[in-house]
């Protein structure tokens, strides 16, 4: 099926060209990967391997696993939202099986089994993570990329959520956005700075609904919405009605792994 689909999007790109439309090189792939309410989000192109997040501890060895199955040995680019354990809890596992050229983390720190175990990986694979402190945007293989930081560096106690970074990962004219674990006080600044619409939104913090969740929402106006979420422990029941009430298409990864194709001009649900 996979093989199948790839093969359309080669053909739509032939077509493109013959009709004189802009269009980009090649294809990404961007899988959600099924790692209970966790994130661990891979975005693969031709030449280039991205891991947003790497799930919980438990799930650190599935995460390898579904990168070695993909072809990987090796990642450009490891970005850590955040330091929660269901974000960097299985980081070590995936620095220890692969070599990584650079990661990417929010600027603070956290007294937890699951950050010293992500530190001291980083330190024997011989890596320094580079602690944002503003916003920066670079390109892998044609893909543009821009992290975004929190605006503040204080949002209450225990209100780390909002630390997290947001990636915009934009494939010719098909954007991504990515948001960790973002709440109120962070989706207030993502509106007022603008420049949100997007074809796929990773939905913010499992689909916990907030006060700012429809205004956020109908800013970005996204074809397909992930959520990141659990049989055990499912989204906020508002969060998807209000996508659906704006023509979302809501995707679940406790339902298995979610993959959607970019062809730089359209984005296909596969899986």
């Amino acid at each position: 099926m996979r093989k199948i689909a790839l093969s359309c999007i080669v053909l739509i790109l032939v077509l493109a060209g013959c009709s004189g439309q802009a269009s980009i090189e090649g294809s990404m792939t961007v899988t959600f990967l099924d790692v209970g309410k966790a994130d661990a989000i891979f975005l693969q192109t031709e030449a280039s391997n991205v891991l947003i997040d790497a799930g919980t501890d438990k799930k650190g060895d599935d995460v390898v696993q579904a990168l070695e199955d993909r072809g990987v040995k090796k990642l450009d680019l490891l970005i850590i939202t955040h330091f929660d354990k269901d974000h960097v809890g299985g980081a070590d596992k995936v620095l220890e099986a692969l070599p990584v050229d650079r990661v990417l983390e929010p600027n603070y720190a956290k007294d937890s089994k699951q950050f010293t175990q992500y530190r001291d990986a980083l330190s024997k694979s011989g890596m320094q993570a580079e602690s944002l402190t503003q916003n920066i945007a670079f390109s892998i293989d044609g893909v543009e990329y821009q992290v975004d930081v929190a605006n503040r560096d204080f949002y209450g106690e225990d209100e780390e959520n909002d630390f997290s970074l947001v990636v915009r990962a934009t494939h010719g004219s098909v954007r991504f956005l990515f948001t960790g674990d973002a709440e109120n006080a962070r989706l207030a600044e993502l509106l007022d700075e603008g420049d949100l619409q997007s074809a796929v939104l990773k939905v913010p913090h499992h689909g916990k609904y907030e006060n700012l969740s429809p205004a956020f929402f109908e800013a970005v106006g996204a074809k397909y919405a992930v959520i990141t979420s659990s049989d055990e422990e499912t989204e906020d029941e508002e969060t998807v009605y209000a996508l659906q009430w704006l023509g979302a298409q809501v995707l679940y990864t406790r339902k298995g792994d979610v993959v959607l194709l970019s062809d730089g001009e359209n984005v296909i649900l596969e899986s």
